[in-house]
């Protein structure tokens, strides 16, 4: 019997409702319906627009209700970026079974101790997911997987994912006002590096950045969990306020611009320039060099984010890390990922998540979103569920309940 969910995730531009059905025989989920609004979204941990904010998730909701011709009555909130908060603590503890073979209750064990070690309990935030990076079995090789291997202790890295007390409550009142009920708090930024990721290159570590049009998140991954996190504050909308502001012209056709220009050491050109015209109606020739040049600058400055954003978080990483680049910021525009390919020196890779509705980079969060849902459904009814699996640790704690 498939299963119908809806979830509402956040944008740093749009918010995005869909209603989804569980898996065809290709795909792990079908996208029914989705609503998309335009708004102001957020920054610095706040809404840049709290008045009209209600409207803006009012509409998203109908546009999507529509679409499906199905009411919403209960909703799972995907908790953007600005509003998570991401620790790993480390643990150890006894092995006590009876062969002195890991168990699945010496993995529990570990893991509540690392909860521990790092207390939720002085903290109004919320946890809704916890995640192994790693195990270790006497201080041995790291594994995703220890249970059966024979030692005297289990050792291990988790991460925790929190959610502010302030999110959580105006989610809250946003629901009420449309009389729908929230099922549970996730992290689509968890559900999409998951989604986009190999679990080879997680398990050596890797580099997932999702640039926007305000902000550019740089994650670190490995094992099935984020082990560092930062929000950066720059995104597309700075390449395209400095087009408009350097050539004068509307912020409109500053972003096509942008989005026509090629970026690379050999070409300097544009693809179907838009068409501008000056206040006598004359047409006015924008020189691609020039043009390419300016965006060259401003990508550069969030290029440079990156990339002492990357420096702070080289503990996490391996020489051959690789790089995943998705949303609407840089990876939609013409040579933007090779530029940031050549200032990182790692390989970058532009990941986007097929769908039968949603198949752009700008998109894969609310995928993520949508998978993460799925997979914590079929956990949650799996009679036949053994664990640790390679993904069952991430959904522990996934709908709000505190980890003490």
């Amino acid at each position: 019997m498939k299963t119908r969910i809806a979830a509402i995730e956040f944008g740093t531009s749009k918010i995005v409702t869909v209603i989804a059905q569980s898996g065809s025989r290709n795909n792990h989920c079908d996208i029914i319906s989705c609503g998309k609004v335009d708004y102001a979204g957020y920054s610095s941990g706040d809404w840049n627009d709290w008045e009209n904010l209600s409207k803006a998730v009012y509409n998203s909701i109908i546009a999507a209700q529509s679409d499906a011709g199905q009411p919403i009555k209960d909703i799972y909130i995907g908790v953007p970026c600005e509003f998570i908060h991401v620790v790993t603590a480390e643990a150890e503890t006894p092995i006590k079974s009876e062969d002195g073979r890991v168990s699945l209750a010496d993995i529990q064990a570990v893991e509540d101790i690392a909860a521990e070690v790092y207390s939720f309990k002085d903290s109004e935030d919320m946890v809704i997911h916890r995640s192994p990076a790693w195990y270790k079995v006497d201080g041995g090789v790291k594994s995703m997987d220890p249970t059966g291997r024979k030692g005297d202790f289990l050792s291990a890295c988790i991460s925790f994912i929190t959610v502010s007390a302030d999110f959580v409550d105006d989610m809250r009142e946003l629901m009420g006002h449309v009389g729908i009920t929230i099922n549970g708090f996730l992290s689509p930024s968890l559900g999409e590096q998951l989604l986009l990721t190999k679990p080879t290159d997680r398990d050596q570590s890797c580099i997932f950045i999702d640039s926007g049009m305000y902000n550019t998140e740089f994650s670190v991954l490995r094992g099935d969990c984020m082990v560092y996190h930062a929000v950066l504050p720059c995104g597309g909308n700075d390449i395209t306020e400095y087009l408009a502001d350097e050539l004068d012209v509307r912020y409109d056709e500053a972003e096509l611009l942008k989005r026509s220009a090629v970026i690379s050491d050999d070409v300097k050109d544009m693809i179907k320039p838009p068409v501008s015209r000056d206040k006598d109606g004359r047409r006015i020739q924008y020189k691609a060099e020039l043009v390419c040049s300016m965006v060259s600058v401003a990508l550069e400055k969030i290029c440079r984010l990156i990339k002492l954003t990357e420096e702070e978080a080289r503990v996490h990483l391996m020489p051959r890390s690789r790089v995943y680049l998705t949303g609407g910021g840089i990876a939609l525009m013409r040579g933007g990922a090779d530029y940031l390919e050549k200032y990182l020196d790692r390989k970058v890779e532009v990941a986007s998540a097929s769908s039968n509705k949603l198949g752009s980079p700008e998109y894969t969060s609310v995928l993520g979103l949508v998978d993460l849902i799925f997979d914590s459904i079929e956990q949650r009814f799996d009679e036949q569920e053994t664990l640790p699996m390679r993904v069952a640790d991430t959904f522990k704690g996934l709908f709000g309940r505190n980890i003490n």
